[in-house]
């Protein structure tokens, strides 16, 4: 595995690791400044323990080496149980007790990552108050600085932004954010489900693009979008696709031809029996006219 230590100190040095951090316990300093010349083997347990550190599977970081050509396992962005934090306080408090205890032995970037993430996730959960509280303010500043001091993300920090975007209100926070996003994933095109992480990340933004008139951005979005939904396989994303173009059309003063899309998207939808998102569309729509 010698070929693989200047890679490790790569990712470890863009996420702003320091040894320490990611070699306590591991390795000695000077194993693994070695290590990370690519002048000495390790075992393969003890890689683990370094990538556990890192936040990345060994499938990511053979998709890194290779300069992200070559696809990583089926392996899901997104590892939070958000229901079960959500809907199950019992589950909420034990992982909460568990990960502040691993923060206070541990005391790498990643336990303490993890406790701040629970934290945030059980007080946004919670009661209007909650989110007032000291500890929710000191994850929440734990978070996004981890985030902004990352110089190159992984999927470990998409992942983290995925479940914790509703922690970026500021507009300036939110679209730098969202635009590293969709850098990194654009990097993982290798990834068998890279289309559909890419369209969730842009159907969810797009809203909230158009109706803060950053249409620059909003139209990036809709036609990689429309790059995307081409794929026959990608039709379920097709028709929020159609809507959200009509929706921009519609705001940036395209009225006639932003109503078409709109009305077109709301129809498919009703000929499927999804009154439902039809309703919502519309909702939408009628709330995008009222700011």
């Amino acid at each position: 595995m010698e070929q693989y230590g200047t890679t490790i100190r790569q990712i470890r040095l863009r996420k702003g690791f320091s040894h320490k951090e990611i070699y306590s316990g591991i390795l000695s300093k000077s194993f693994a400044i070695e290590f990370e010349k690519g002048r000495y083997d390790i075992k393969f347990d003890r890689m683990l323990s370094i990538l556990d550190r890192l936040m990345i599977s060994v499938e990511e970081l053979l998709l890194i080496h290779n300069q992200y050509g070559r696809a990583p396992g089926r392996e899901s962005l997104l590892h939070v149980d958000l229901e079960r934090v959500k809907n199950d306080p019992s589950y909420a408090d034990t992982m909460e007790r568990q990960l502040r205890e691993e923060s206070r032995t541990d005391k790498t970037s990643f336990s303490r990552l993890q406790h701040a993430e629970i934290v945030a996730l059980m007080c946004a959960y919670g009661s209007p108050d909650a989110q007032r509280s000291p500890e929710y303010q000191a994850a929440k500043n734990y978070i996004q600085r981890y985030l902004f001091d990352v110089e190159t993300w992984t999927l470990s920090e998409f992942r983290i932004y995925s479940d914790m975007s509703f922690l970026f209100e500021s507009g300036d926070v939110k679209t730098s954010l969202f635009l590293t996003a969709w850098e990194t994933l654009e990097k993982y095109q290798a990834h068998p489900d890279h289309p559909i992480y890419l369209s969730h990340l842009l159907v969810n933004h797009l809203y909230s693009f158009i109706c803060s008139k950053q249409y620059a951005i909003a139209r990036k979005a809709v036609e990689r979008l429309k790059e995307l939904t081409a794929d026959p396989n990608m039709l379920s994303w097709k028709v929020p696709t159609i809507y959200y173009d009509g929706l921009l059309d519609y705001a940036s003063g395209k009225t006639q031809a932003g109503m078409a899309k709109i009305e077109r998207a709301k129809g498919i939808y009703c000929l499927c029996g999804n009154a439902f998102m039809a309703e919502e569309m519309e909702n939408g729509l009628q709330a995008m006219r009222g700011l």
